[in-house]
């Protein structure tokens, strides 16, 4: 078994990598980046766990009905972060009796050219879901996923959806509402596949108008 001897040097270097790490976790107790409200519409302050926090302007939704038909594509969109104007949001327009086949895109548009955050959330699929909830006269419309993590990552685990692609199914009773989506991330919980985790990287609600 080693011992260690303490002497003069040996505590005079002691003493410098103490003070590092104290001014190293200062640094990384220094919250500097833009975020937002915890509430819908916005992002959470406590997105993500360890590594550079991303910052998302923009969420796209596009959608295309499923029997043909040319692509539509809406947007929540802030630009200027937290405090600032309030989002710019897109309605949502449908028709009753419709299926649509639907990918989301989440962006950063302070970046020239915007920086596309889908790819990371692609590249970290076993750590991030989208989830749609269909609320008030929009709830009997219906969201299913059309990916699954092994389509963007070699997979490790349960094959869970990621929820870039989907299928929202507008039946003839459906009626004005919204639809919410919301951008989970998961580094303190598992992720199932079924609960949002408690990290949200963006949660925006849409107000929908159906056609009948």
């Amino acid at each position: 078994m080693f011992r260690h001897r303490w002497n003069v040097l040996s505590i005079l270097t002691a003493a410098v990598f103490v003070s590092a790490a104290l001014t190293f976790a200062c640094a990384d107790d220094e919250d500097t980046s833009p975020t937002g409200p915890s509430e819908p519409n916005g992002q959470d302050e406590d997105d993500h766990g360890p590594g550079e926090e991303e910052l998302i302007t923009t969420l796209e939704i596009t959608l295309t009905p499923s029997g043909g038909g040319a692509p539509y594509t809406v947007r929540w969109r802030d630009l200027d972060g937290l405090g600032g104007n309030h989002p710019v949001v897109d309605r949502i327009e449908l028709d009753a009796g419709t299926v649509y086949n639907g990918t989301v895109r989440v962006l950063n548009e302070t970046e020239s050219p915007p920086e596309n955050i889908t790819e990371e959330v692609e590249e970290e699929a076993e750590a991030h879901q989208f989830f749609y909830a269909t609320l008030g006269g929009f709830s009997p419309a219906s969201v299913t996923y059309a990916d699954k993590e092994s389509d963007y990552v070699t997979n490790s685990g349960a094959d869970h959806p990621v929820g870039i692609a989907f299928t929202l199914s507008v039946p003839e009773n459906a009626a004005n509402g919204e639809l919410r989506v919301t951008l989970s991330h998961y580094d303190d919980t598992p992720k199932d596949g079924v609960n949002p985790s408690d990290e949200t990287d963006i949660d925006v609600i849409f107000q929908v108008f159906v056609r009948p």
